[in-house]
């Protein structure tokens, strides 16, 4: 057993908890509406989790690391990306929209798209063992430049999956202050892409060539 991968895997299930709990804080009770998307947020935790361990433990026990040599704008975004979307965005939720609501065209469409957020967050680390959680050049585990599977359609997958769950978010819990906090994710995960791939370019052998190969960073044929 890998006890790292493991231990990452308890944490994020916990981080989810409690993001479902803060919602429940804000609005004292689960509705259908709610309760159907924070049971799958939970599971889909789980089941990733679990299809990544049996191939590649190793990548869940990087991204278990904390306190890396990224560099500190790393570190400034990344505690704002966790505390805006793990937490934040959940208790607003339960703070902002009523509950009751139907499920309507919207509500299914943001529950799709997470699902597809998931799918590509999945696929993307099992491609690449080097995907921890936060920016740096990985230097200790020789890294490479990944270019196949969804990273040969964008550079930086896992933060397309990001903008993609900000849209899901939005449409499952509508509210203005759910939106003005996706908009806050999405803008730090934009920033935080610039920087990183500004980083990769000048210090990840192969990484500039890639680039060129692969011209868009988040969103194909626009960005």
């Amino acid at each position: 057993m890998n006890k790292g991968a493991v231990i990452y895997i308890i944490r994020l299930l916990t981080e989810r908890l409690i993001g479902a709990a803060l919602f429940w804080v804000g609005a004292g009770s689960f509705d259908l509406r709610s309760g159907i998307f924070f049971a799958a947020y939970i599971l889909a935790a789980f089941v990733s989790g679990i299809i990544i361990y049996r191939k590649n433990p190793e990548t869940l026990k990087e991204r278990g690391k904390v306190n890396t040599d990224s560099p500190k704008w790393d570190k400034i975004l990344l505690l704002v990306f966790w505390l805006f979307a793990f937490f934040a965005v959940y208790f607003a939720a339960g703070k902002t929209v009523p509950p009751g609501k139907e499920i309507n065209f919207d509500y299914i469409a943001g529950m799709v798209i997470y699902f597809v957020s998931v799918v590509i967050t999945v696929k993307a680390m099992l491609e690449n063992t080097f995907l921890e959680s936060t920016a740096r050049l990985q230097t200790d585990r020789n890294q490479t430049v990944i270019q196949t599977g969804p990273y040969s359609v964008v550079r930086h997958p896992t933060y397309s999956a990001v903008l993609l769950w900000c849209a899901a978010v939005r449409c499952v819990f509508p509210s203005a202050e759910v939106l003005l906090l996706a908009l806050a994710i999405a803008v730090v995960i934009i920033f935080r892409t610039e920087l990183e791939d500004d980083m990769l370019k000048k210090g990840l052998p192969g990484y500039e060539e890639y680039s060129k190969k692969v011209k868009y960073r988040l969103i194909p044929f626009v960005w």
